[in-house]
């Protein structure tokens, strides 16, 4: 099937708008609700000439740039795995949080805080890519996804048991944490308020290898959207597309969770999102998601600081809060459609 340049023409012009949308929510990212004035020349200063003496830019580059960057990476690091979590099931409701990926790399990094053998040595970003991994490969296997004809609401069933089990073993490690309760439960609301360099050196080469294995599969994702059958005879290998896809999920997944806590929502509503724009060609899907969910989070969390400043409201919140009644409008448009 030749695919026509005139194809992407649409996509373009969305991604140059979403392009422009980014900017201007990474400068309200940047500027907004400080308790210090922070102006556009500051943030112009701080790109293109930056001076170490000057107070205004020390906080640009120490406080808010990790942060922005941060956002934008784990917005598009969720958006592209739920997209090609809903390719590789082919389940609409599929994401890394109904699937318990999020709850499993949740319940190891609070096991961790508790300064469980092993967990408490390790890495953060390993610690959640581990819970993640084991988390998402028992609700696989309860969901039967790697039998022949796997049953798309068996899968959602398996996530919804297993998401329960996790939440009461985190509660419960969050009781055992004592004085650090109060952290954990506010990591665990999703925020990026203590995001630095450190934690940005940590997030961004697991993302980019994650972002490119998916960019990798983005055609075998449109061969298996035929079926499994039709998707063999023309060559595919599944078993290697879904390898490369579940070490994508969990790379992309278990980064952003051990960097800012489990965001809901945008790896279940951003793909919808991109497919009423886009379509469901994932060679421009995946692109699309991923600045979509960049411009959800990046929002999201200036909007974190605004609500309430000078205190911070968790940006899982502000992403729960816009999540909830789009994708229950988007469900109702699809029921009436």
């Amino acid at each position: 099937m030749q695919t026509r340049t005139s194809d992407y023409i649409q996509p373009l012009a969305i991604s140059c708008s979403l392009f422009i949308i980014i900017v201007f929510g990474f400068a309200a990212s940047m500027l907004s609700w400080s308790s210090f004035s922070l102006k556009l020349h500051d943030l112009q200063a701080y790109l293109f000439a930056f001076d170490n003496t000057n107070i205004e830019q020390q906080i640009l580059a120490t406080l808010r740039a990790p942060r922005a960057y941060a956002a934008l990476m784990i917005g598009a690091n969720l958006a592209v795995a739920g997209a090609i979590m809903q390719g590789l099931t082919r389940n609409a409701l599929a994401s890394p949080s109904v699937l318990g990926i999020n709850a499993g790399a949740a319940c190891f990094m609070a096991l961790a805080s508790i300064q469980v053998p092993i967990l408490s040595q390790l890495p953060s970003v390993l610690v959640a890519a581990v819970g993640g991994v084991a988390s998402g490969l028992l609700v696989m296997l309860l969901g039967g996804f790697f039998s022949e004809r796997p049953h798309p609401l068996k899968l959602v069933l398996a996530g919804i048991a297993i998401n329960a089990l996790l939440i009461g073993l985190t509660r419960a490690a969050v009781i055992l944490a004592d004085d650090m309760a109060y952290s954990v439960m506010h990591w665990l609301t999703g925020s990026l308020s203590g995001v630095d360099w450190e934690q940005w050196r940590q997030l961004w080469p697991s993302s980019v290898v994650g972002l490119c294995l998916a960019f990798y599969i983005a055609r075998n994702l449109n061969l298996l959207s035929l079926g499994d059958d039709v998707a063999i005879g023309l060559g595919l290998n599944i078993r290697t597309t879904r390898t490369f896809a579940c070490v994508s999920i969990v790379l992309l997944t278990g980064s952003s969770v051990a960097i800012a806590g489990p965001i809901g929502f945008v790896g279940l509503l951003i793909p919808h999102i991109a497919k009423k724009l886009v379509g469901s060609n994932f060679l421009v899907l995946l692109p699309v998601s991923a600045l979509c969910g960049a411009t959800l989070v990046c929002w999201a969390d200036a909007l974190s600081r605004g609500i309430a400043f000078p205190s911070e409201t968790p940006v899982g919140v502000i992403t729960a809060l816009i999540g909830t009644p789009c994708f229950i409008m988007l469900a109702l448009r699809n029921k009436l459609s």
